[in-house]
């Protein structure tokens, strides 16, 4: 057979199914004529078949070895799961040799169901197993190595052995970040978990250094509303009681949790962090500066939110006049979120007296701030819209759709929300083919002008000032 042929030979076998494909479709067929324990005994007997010739199939034997293991936890035969991930672990370590990232991966799988039926110390034995093994090798550690590493170092706090704990968790951190990178989340995770081991050993100044790094690092990486990034900043929060609530670190934690919560909808976690932020500021003789004045702004929009429309309308009148004696750029902006709970309130007259003043005001600030003036036009448009005046609510939408695409671009949220009204509006009016034309230019392809952490704070900001739910 000359050379051409075997290549071609090679070819065509790597696209013929493998007899674990055929055991696959076996099982399926009993299981569908339902003959459970005829496709037990065909799964658990393809299970023990596996060996160096079957390697390339090993994500079809892992997806069988799976499906066995759901059968023995529904019948709670724990001798059989721990017969069936020696197997596993037994054969892998053999076919791929025992610090091949697959015998790591299915041994860190099988420890992760021993710390989740709470039985640490086997967890504890087996990682322990693959870190000397590690350490015997002297070798550059793998992705998949520092995994366990991490994984012991939390099976060693539940087991409060937190000196063992810190030390592995101290080398799970570097390794991270020598491979990795300090953004990357699995480096993010194991700051965490050493912040906690840090925290439980009285290190308190490095547990904070360690949930800082981590708390900042997610809401990058995981973003804000991620429930990773909350608990990291709660943690950080925690150390009220160290810092004093009055240092900036515990202020900037509380803020950022407020934001967060805010976010997810955690209303009354958000109040709380709100006031405890607030309370931080006014310990530090702060309670005037800008910050304290954007934090009580905050607040009042989350009491907008909710309905608590009287106590909106205090904080925001006094954080509008706050700003508008400080000179702040933030002024109307303020203003804008105090036409909102006008609006909300049923007083029409205030609210299109604010929105207007707002628009105005916002011409004359820095463009960094002026490009938000979209967002008081837009109230505006919501307001007359909702007063049945359709043409002047259509030029607010139209002049909020401007200003909204020359920010974020025609496909960001805020301009595909002011558009979506703007068609709406015109639709009213009978002006169809002004309302496909809209739609048409929405979707047109267009490049994305805001990398997405901008684009999030942009869209936030809309709400808040445009009241839009």
């Amino acid at each position: 057979m000359g050379p051409h042929r075997a290549d071609h030979h090679a070819d065509s076998a790597a696209l013929c199914a493998s007899r674990y494909t055929i055991y696959s479709k076996y099982i399926s067929l009993l299981e569908r004529n339902h003959q459970a324990a005829e496709a037990d005994d065909v799964r658990v007997e393809a299970i023990g078949k596996f060996e160096e010739a079957d390697r390339t199939d090993h994500k079809l034997f892992l997806r069988l070895v799976h499906d066995q293991l759901a059968i023995y936890r529904e019948q709670r035969n724990d001798v059989a799961i721990d017969e069936l991930h020696s197997t596993v672990v037994g054969r892998f370590r053999r076919i791929f040799g025992h610090g091949h990232w697959k015998t790591v991966t299915a041994m860190h799988e099988y420890g992760q169901m021993l710390c989740g039926e709470k039985r640490y110390e086997q967890a504890e034995a087996l990682y322990r197993t693959l870190v000397d093994e590690a350490d015997r090798d002297r070798g550059l550690e793998s992705v998949a190595v520092l995994c366990i590493f991490n994984a012991l170092g939390t099976v060693y706090a539940k087991r409060q052995k937190l000196k063992e704990a810190e030390a592995i968790l101290v080398r799970a951190v570097a390794g991270f970040r020598a491979q990795s990178g300090d953004r990357d989340a699995r480096t993010l995770t194991a700051a965490f978990n050493l912040g906690g081991v840090y925290q439980d050993r009285g290190k308190l100044s490095h547990a904070i250094r360690m949930y800082h790094g981590a708390a900042y690092g997610f809401k990058d990486v995981m973003g804000i509303s991620d429930k990773t990034t909350i608990a990291a900043f709660t943690q950080l929060a925690a150390f009220k009681d160290v810092m004093g609530i009055s240092d900036k670190t515990t202020i900037a934690a509380f803020t950022q949790l407020a934001a967060l919560c805010s976010a997810r909808r955690a209303l009354r976690e958000a109040e709380e962090a709100y006031n405890l932020a607030l309370r931080g500021l006014e310990e530090a003789a702060r309670q005037d500066s800008t910050d304290a004045l954007i934090l009580k702004l905050d607040l009042g929009i989350l009491y907008r939110d909710v309905g608590r429309l009287e106590a909106a309308e205090t904080l925001t009148s006094e954080v509008c006049q706050g700003l508008k004696d400080a000179r702040s750029s933030y002024a109307p902006g303020a203003l804008t979120c105090l036409g909102t709970v006008y609006a909300r309130q049923g007083r029409i007259e205030e609210a299109e007296t604010s929105f207007v003043d707002a628009a105005r005001e916002f011409a004359a600030c820095d463009e960094e701030y002026s490009a938000m003036s979209f967002a008081a036009c837009f109230g505006l448009g919501n307001l007359l819209r909702g007063q049945r005046r359709l043409a002047e609510a259509e030029a607010m939408y139209r002049q909020a759709w401007d200003g909204a695409r020359g920010v974020g671009g025609l496909q960001h949220g805020t301009s595909c929300t002011i558009a979506e009204a703007l068609a709406s509006v015109c639709e009213e009016q009978g002006k169809y083919e002004d309302a496909e034309e809209i739609y048409r230019q929405s979707l047109a392809p267009g490049e994305f002008r805001l990398d997405r952490w901008t684009s999030f704070v942009l869209s936030v900001n809309f709400h808040k000032m445009a009241g839009y739910i």
